[in-house]
């Protein structure tokens, strides 16, 4: 029954999921179809304003054109006048000072008529406005051809060509002259495109262009006048039709209507520019816009509003669902805590006790029995090795931080990494010239790269190459917020690299987790990085994994980089004595640790005290002789602590020293072995020599 009830805050949150999705989907569904009906119109009104602006373009080069024709019907008139007269006056070779005075007339007003001539029907140029021409021969010009053609039009128009007196564009335009049956020559006007320019810039044509062309592609008059080669597209010079596109090479685009002469080679263009067609179109799209987006807004607000109130349903029923597993798993952890605690306490309590009764033996066995006895030092040596591997990668492990040369570090142990590696890995070590000091713990940063080590030789069964670098590293804030578990700052990278087969991606993703492991049963606990990891995260450090199937592994560990003004850390000399004659207070719960404590610490010279617990202890400091050194557990029963037993000690005897010794391996307990001012941490398990080792340095510091 407890079962089926956990469950209902589940399914009813899901259907408040189901129901959002809902929500999200016909608001989707509205908000898109507002869209695509949007879009729609607005193509609609963009179409309308094209058609609009095709039209007029349209209807000016229609009424322009007409007008073209009506020009030129206008000069073809005159060439009819002259041709009647030619036949009056005798054709082409007829008297000069009367053709002159019919020549005259007919240019006379004609603003579009650049010169006026009469040729033969042998093509000599017999009468002319232009004096200078007279006597040249036309033997080559479409006009002088269509003589001698029956079935040839009476008029002919031939391409354009610049005038060499005026250098404007000028367009022959040719009718025959006949008399007594037979074609006497022909009479051949220029016309000045150029004239009708007035005309053309006092039309309003919505700021367009007005082009008159001649078929052959030439541009005979562009108003106003462009920048650039005016452009021609070849359909304009088929006939009439409407085109889009610029009219210069580059420009912007234009819809531009044309129109051809029905009497002649020439076609008027009006071009019309686009952006100004499309300007009133442009105005009803934003305001269009602004109304589509607000009603968008109104829909998005009012959606959200609904999953606000939605969510906050579903919160409100899954909130005491997550309160109640939250507090279970609390309460899990605190027990696995206290129980994993309790049983370091207790495991590492018994091993100080092997390890320091074994200590002992070794200087009164005989040679024979020695072997044995190294063998149960090895064994519980294992042991807190062990403990401590399972205890590191939850950051519970007793560090001893401090300045750590890694390049130093990593040199000692190059001896011992290529007999561990073997023969078939070759090893590089890489290390930085100038590389800072680490703040973290010595003894930690050789298991982590012995660990990388071996794990690199697993992964290069067939042989490889490993390589061990170090430098300098700085972190930025950008690394920073891509890898949440470091802080920017200076670093000292150690890293790892192998030849071996990689990780996948998966892989890669779950290799820091504790007991996670790829390798075969018995072949590894898969504990090994995770205590890397661990290990880094308890010293504020990092640890990035790089890695790709087939080509190999990078594990890269990084270290604080210490700001402390030591350049090394204190270590006692080897060899230096560890005896004294100090007074010193032993406090221990543990009958067996106390005693074997005390022992090692007479046999050294030290007059010792014991106490079982927190309260004899502030008997024996309060009536007691007077001690040099107080040596208490952490951890006691009764309502006294060792730390209790520490602050009376430093009250009621200042200057007294305080060692600390615990089973637990809980840095928030030891505060990276320093309690206060005066006081020590040493963990258990310890052998005898160094317990004194310790008090003794504690005494002389």
């Amino acid at each position: 029954m407890e079962a089926a009830a956990a469950h209902q805050p589940v399914s009813s949150a899901l259907s408040y999921a189901d129901l959002r999705r809902r929500v999200l989907t016909v608001a989707g569904l509205f908000g898109a179809l507002v869209v695509i009906v949007s879009l729609v119109g607005f193509a609609g009104l963009h179409q309308n304003a094209i058609d609009a602006a095709r039209h007029r373009a349209q209807s000016y080069s229609t009424i322009l054109g007409a007008h073209l024709d009506r020009t030129m019907g206008a000069m073809d008139a005159r060439l009819t006048q002259i041709a009647v007269q030619s036949e009056r006056l005798g054709g082409p070779a007829g008297p000069r000072e009367q053709w002159e005075a019919v020549l005259e007339a007919a240019k006379a007003g004609a603003t579009t008529i650049g010169s006026l001539s009469v040729i033969d029907a042998t093509g000599v140029v017999r009468q002319s406005t232009l004096p200078q021409t007279i006597g040249e021969h036309r033997t080559e010009g479409a006009i002088f051809q269509s003589l001698r053609e029956d079935d040839a039009p009476e008029i002919v128009a031939e391409p354009p060509f610049v005038s060499s007196s005026d250098g404007q564009l000028q367009v022959p335009l040719g009718r025959r002259l006949t008399g007594h049956g037979r074609i006497t020559g022909a009479v051949v006007a220029t016309f000045a495109p150029d004239s009708l320019r007035n005309f053309y810039g006092s039309i309003d044509a919505e700021g367009g262009v007005v082009r008159v062309l001649h078929r052959n592609g030439a541009v005979l008059l562009e108003e106003p006048r462009l920048d650039g080669d005016s452009y021609v597209d070849p359909h304009v010079l088929s006939g009439e039709g409407i085109i889009r596109g610029p009219i210069t090479q580059g420009g912007a685009p234009m819809i531009t209507a044309y129109a051809s002469s029905r009497e002649n080679d020439l076609v008027v263009a009006v071009s019309l520019a686009e952006s100004q067609a499309l300007a009133a179109w442009r105005q009803e799209a934003v305001v269009g816009g602004l109304i589509i987006a607000g009603m968008l807004i109104a829909l998005s607000l009012a959606v959200a509003l609904i999953l606000r109130q939605l969510e906050a349903r579903a919160a409100a029923e899954t909130a005491l669902l997550e309160q109640q597993h939250r507090f279970a798993e609390a309460q899990r952890l605190e027990s696995l805590g206290q129980l994993t605690g309790g049983v370091a306490h207790d495991f590492n309590n018994l091993l100080t006790v092997i390890i320091s009764a074994a200590d002992s033996l070794l200087t009164r066995v005989s040679d024979d029995i020695r072997p044995r006895v190294d063998a149960i030092l090895y064994a519980a040596d294992n042991a807190t090795n062990l403990i401590k591997q399972l205890l590191a990668f939850s950051r519970r492990q007793a560090l001893q931080l401090s300045p750590v040369d890694v390049n130093s570090t990593v040199t000692a142990m190059e001896d011992m990494l290529r007999r561990s590696l073997g023969a078939r890995v070759e090893t590089e070590f890489v290390l930085a010239a100038n590389l800072w000091l680490a703040h973290a713990d010595r003894a930690q940063v050789e298991s982590a790269l012995l660990n990388l080590a071996i794990n690199a030789r697993d992964a290069m069964p067939e042989g490889g190459k490993l390589t061990v670098e170090t430098h300098n590293a700085h972190l930025d804030a950008h690394y920073a917020s891509q890898n949440s578990d470091v802080s920017p700052g200076d670093y000292i990278a150690l890293a790892v690299t192998d030849t071996g087969v990689g990780m996948s991606p998966d892989v890669r993703e779950r290799a820091l987790e504790p007991f996670f492991t790829t390798k075969e049963v018995g072949r590894g606990s898969g504990l090994g990085l995770s205590m890397i990891y661990g290990f880094a995260r308890q010293s504020k450090g990092h640890v990035k994994i790089y890695s790709e199937v087939g080509h190999g592994t990078t594990v890269r560990l990084y270290l604080p980089r210490d700001t402390s003004s030591a350049a090394t850390a204190p270590v006692v000399e080897a060899g230096a004595s560890d005896e004294g004659t100090e007074s010193i207070l032993v406090v221990e719960d543990d009958a067996q640790v106390r005693l074997l404590a005390a022992a090692s610490l007479k046999e050294r010279g030290y007059a010792v005290t014991e106490a079982t617990n927190g309260a004899e202890a502030i008997t024996q400091l309060d009536t007691g002789p007077h001690f040099d050194l107080v040596l208490t557990d952490m951890v006691m029963p009764g309502a006294l602590t060792g730390r209790d037993v520490a602050e009376h000690a430093l009250k009621a005897r200042p200057g007294v020293k305080v060692l600390f010794t615990s089973g637990y391996a809980d840095a928030s307990v030891m505060r990276n072995g320093v309690v206060q001012a005066g006081a020590k941490f040493l963990a258990k398990p310890y052998r005898g020599g160094q317990l004194a080792a310790t008090v003794r340095a504690l005494l002389d510091a």
